[in-house]
C-alpha cells in the first residue's frame, strides 16, 4: 500500500512540473517603457535590432540572468526583463515561434530575415530607418552563381538576399525599387 501510495505521489509532481512547464512556455512579455531595444545577444555589448514600443508583446522563447529572448512580429532577440511585465497567457496576435534560416543585416537600412513557418519558407524585410516590416511573404531558395539566393514568392517588389557560398557572413540585398545593399550575416542556422 506505501508503495501504491508513494507512486500516486510520484506521479502527480511530475504531472504539476509538466504543468508549470508549459504554463512558462505560454508567457508573454508587455513592454513598460517607451522603447524598448531587442538586442542580438544578452547583454548591453549586444547590436541592436530593433525597439518596441510601450504596450507591444512579444512570446518569451527563453531567459538568461536578467534578459530574455523574444520573438514578435517582425523582429525577434533579447530585451532586459526589468522594462516588461511578464504575463502568464499571451495576448492577442502574439505570433508562434519561427525558426532563424539566416538574418541578412544590410549597411545602409535594410534587415532581411529568412525562416520558416512550419514547412514554409518565409522571407521579411525590416528597414531600421522608418521602423517599419515592408515585405513578410512565402519565398523560395536558389542555389549558383557562388551563392545562395532567397527570392520572395509574392509582393509587388521582387527581392532577393543573396549569401555568399566563399564567404557566408557576407550577404546583400536586392529589389527592384532599391540599388544593391551589402551587408553582414547576423544569423544563420547551425546544420
Amino acid at each position: 500500500m506505501k508503495l501504491k501510495t508513494l507512486a500516486v505521489a510520484l506521479i502527480s509532481a511530475v504531472a504539476a512540473v509538466g504543468l508549470s512547464i508549459s504554463a512558462a512556455v505560454a508567457q508573454v512579455a508587455e513592454v513598460r517603457i517607451d522603447r524598448l531595444n531587442v538586442r542580438s545577444g544578452p547583454g548591453l555589448v549586444h547590436g541592436i535590432r530593433g525597439t518596441l514600443p510601450r504596450g507591444a508583446q512579444a512570446k518569451i522563447i527563453e531567459t538568461q540572468g536578467s534578459w530574455l529572448y523574444i520573438v514578435t512580429g517582425p523582429i525577434e532577440g533579447w530585451i532586459y526583463a526589468p522594462y516588461v511585465t511578464i504575463l502568464d497567457q499571451p495576448g492577442p496576435g502574439v505570433p508562434a515561434p519561427e525558426t532563424t534560416v539566416m538574418v541578412c543585416n544590410g549597411t545602409t537600412r535594410n534587415t532581411a530575415r529568412v525562416y520558416r513557418r512550419g514547412n514554409e519558407l518565409m522571407l521579411r524585410m525590416y528597414d531600421r530607418l522608418d521602423s517599419t516590416t515592408w515585405l513578410d511573404t512565402p519565398a523560395r531558395m536558389e542555389t549558383g552563381s557562388g551563392a545562395t539566393t532567397y527570392v520572395n514568392i509574392r509582393g509587388e517588389t521582387t527581392v532577393q538576399v543573396l549569401q555568399s557560398q566563399s564567404s557566408p557572413s557576407r550577404c546583400s540585398v536586392r529589389a527592384t525599387n532599391l540599388p544593391l545593399e551589402p551587408g553582414t550575416v547576423t544569423e544563420i542556422a547551425q546544420p
